[in-house]
């Protein structure tokens, strides 16, 4: 009967540990699901966002007067503007490059809210949408790693 229960040990312990592994996999698969809610829930904001700002928005025709160095290899544009009420608005963009998308002096296409025009952006695809692709690209990463995580936690 002592002979039976010391074979029976090593089995029940290989038994805990994967148990206890799948219960890794599907707690990490858990988490990073979260993530991807969260992640999703804010792509979502941002494009509610910015479709809100192009149909509300004003236009005007501005100017790059200063391509801003940050750090050692990239440029942002600073763009100098007039609004529709007459108000010179100065502002840097919030994304740079590199090579420099713009030069000094290079007209570009400005959207703002009349009422918040210190917060304008250029208008174009990447300033108005690279945040939110990014945003969806790594939400679709995070779900489909949650995705396969749970599933190898099912499967053993």
């Amino acid at each position: 009967m002592g002979e039976g229960r010391r074979k029976a040990e090593p089995a029940r312990l290989e038994a805990g540990r994967a148990w206890t592994g799948r219960l890794l996999f599907w707690r990490v698969g858990c988490l990073f699901g979260i993530v991807a809610v969260v992640l999703a829930t804010a792509c979502f904001l941002s494009y509610r966002e910015n479709r809100r700002l192009q149909v509300l928005a004003d236009h005007a025709m501005g100017r790059v007067v200063e391509m801003r160095r940050d750090g050692d290899s990239t440029y942002r544009p600073v763009v100098s503007f007039r609004t529709a009420q007459g108000q010179t608005v100065t502002f840097a963009t919030s994304w740079a490059t590199n090579p420099p998308a713009y030069r000094v002096g290079d007209p570009v296409s400005v959207i703002y809210d009349a009422a918040a025009p210190e917060q304008a952006r250029i208008d174009g695809f990447f300033p108005f949408w690279a945040s939110t692709l990014i945003l969806a690209f790594v939400a679709a990463v995070f779900g489909l790693l949650s995705a396969i995580l749970m599933i190898v936690a099912k499967r053993g």
